[in-house]
């Protein structure tokens, strides 16, 4: 399509988007926000995983949910929480102004990289951690023994070991920043600050005579950067792999003395306000009808019973969640089918499925929305109606089911399938009363992410929902949009405390299996 020039083939398209201003601008701007973001996210998310994984600080485990909570937040729902907290009128800015300063804008380009930031801060944290408790004391003894000092040997040793796991989080920050509609979308759209996801959006819809022609060329281009950073990331997760059989060691390495209580408590406090005041704030304005001198002036539940009571905002709850349990059902089915097939006969043609699988997901989800409407729109009944968001979906989130499940596959002993064989099982009876039994607790864990994630999706749901197929992700863009802000923040404040309900019955279940 995005060689596509009427019916011969050229670099029309291309040449086009460059004679203007703003594809220049959209390629710079998404550039420059990513990797600021990244720049941020590998620092930050490097250094909270150094002091969870080496010191004596406590509430290591509360430091750690803190820090991974914005992976089951949505971005969008983060950066209405900021937006929320610098708003014009907001307690923060009467401050700053009553004190004779200039009023912060989130809608900004440094708005966009703090929300971005912050949701690549996890990624780089879970990608650092498990490298840095597997390097060898053995190697810090040696190293104390040849006369260098502890912070010679953290840094020459491993820091250094460290590297490849550091390098590789922060591309896949990176990665995350450029596949990232809903953050540029919220912030950039009213501030005119284009980035290529929003671009080719802006492309999409304004359904010209070669509007799709040229938000294809637009998509290849930012493929061709995503792809590149995959490969690239691939390599440094190659280098690291020679750990992976290392057992983690979670003893102390570092003890830091009199400073425990202030680091500890910096990092707590930095991760609570970035994290968690922000949605504190996010909920207060959800039941607030204006600005008074108190909370109780304008106190208001208005918004609430919007959410609760409107037609299409029930529609848009009932289209997710049928739409990410069906989307959970089809992926545990064919992720554990693909991960059972690797595991047990691994080959060419199973490592072939698996990388096809895994491409969907390393390519942008706006581009891959669009790559559907040029697929599916050939097909009766398909485009234009919910099944193509659950296509999407299962396209989309199918690798991350395969991923888990050859874990949960490979931590079954062969043999057990091998007595069930000798014993007259067939392959039916051995699945249901072997495997399925011992897979199904990793499987649904696996499965837990598809869920939150297609149930808080925008980048796909932006392009491809029709008028009958709106999501809960869209309802919110178009509210936020649409200046019905408040209506926004109650319905993201509804999907916050229902991540946090769904959370706390997990862990005590969990809690509650463990104790019998």
């Amino acid at each position: 399509m995005s060689f596509q020039v009427g019916d011969q083939l050229g670099f029309d398209n291309y040449i086009t988007l460059f004679q203007q201003e703003r594809t220049i601008l959209a390629i710079k701007n998404t550039l420059q926000i990513s990797v600021l973001s990244t720049l941020f996210a590998t620092i930050f998310g490097a250094s909270i995983a150094y002091i969870v994984a080496y010191t004596d600080v406590q509430y290591k485990k509360l430091i750690e949910v803190l820090t991974i909570c914005p992976t089951v937040i949505p971005s969008y729902i983060i950066t209405l929480s900021w937006s929320t907290v610098f708003s014009r009128k907001g307690s923060l800015n009467a401050y700053i102004t009553s004190k004779g300063l200039e009023a912060l804008n989130v809608y900004s380009m440094w708005g966009i990289v703090l929300a971005l930031s912050i949701c690549g801060i996890p990624i780089v944290y879970l990608m650092t951690i498990n490298t840095l408790r597997k390097i060898p004391r053995d190697l810090e003894f040696a190293s104390l023994t040849s006369g260098y000092s502890v912070a010679n040997t953290m840094f020459k040793i491993n820091l250094k070991q460290a590297i490849p796991s550091i390098i590789g989080g922060g591309i896949l920050a990176f990665l995350g920043s450029i596949d990232n509609f809903s953050v540029p979308a919220f912030l950039g759209t009213s501030a005119g600050i284009p980035v290529l996801s929003t671009y080719i959006y802006e492309k999409v819809i304004g359904f010209g005579p070669s509007s799709f022609n040229l938000a294809a060329a637009l998509s290849v281009m930012l493929s061709v950067i995503a792809l590149s950073g995959t490969v690239l990331q691939t390599k440094f997760v190659r280098k690291s792999s020679a750990m992976e059989s290392v057992k983690e060691d979670y003893s102390v390495r570092i003890y830091l003395g009199p400073f425990r209580w202030f680091v500890q408590t910096l990092v707590l406090g930095i991760l609570l306000l970035v994290n968690v005041a922000p949605l504190v704030t996010m909920l207060m304005s959800s039941v607030q009808d204006g600005y008074g001198d108190t909370f109780f002036d304008n106190f208001t539940l208005s918004n609430y019973e919007y959410v609760f009571t409107n037609a299409g905002v029930r529609t848009s709850v009932i289209n997710s969640l049928t739409l990410a349990i069906s989307a959970c059902i089809i992926c545990i089915i064919v992720g554990t089918a693909v991960a059972y097939m690797k595991v047990r006969h691994d080959g060419k043609t199973i490592r072939f499925i698996e990388q096809g699988i895994a491409f969907t997901y390393a390519v942008p989800g706006i581009v891959v929305a669009l790559s559907m409407i040029f697929h599916w729109a050939l097909i009766p009944n398909i485009y234009g109606t919910s099944r193509i968001l659950l296509i999407a979906y299962v396209t989309r989130y199918l690798i991350l089911q395969v991923k888990g499940s050859v874990v949960a596959v490979s931590s079954v002993e062969e043999s057990l399938e091998e007595a069930s064989m000798v014993c007259g099982m067939n392959k039916l009876k051995m699945w249901i009363r072997i495997l399925i039994p011992l897979l199904t607790k990793q499987v649904l864990a696996s499965s837990f992410l598809i869920f939150i994630g297609a149930m808080t999706e925008l980048s796909l749901s932006s392009i491809l929902a029709a008028a009958g197929s709106k999501t809960i992700g869209l309802t919110i863009f178009a509210l936020q949009q649409g200046g019905a802000y408040n209506s926004s923040i109650a319905l993201s404040s509804v999907m916050v405390l229902s991540i946090l309900a769904a959370y706390i019955v997990s862990h005590l279940v969990n809690r509650q299996r463990s104790r019998k």
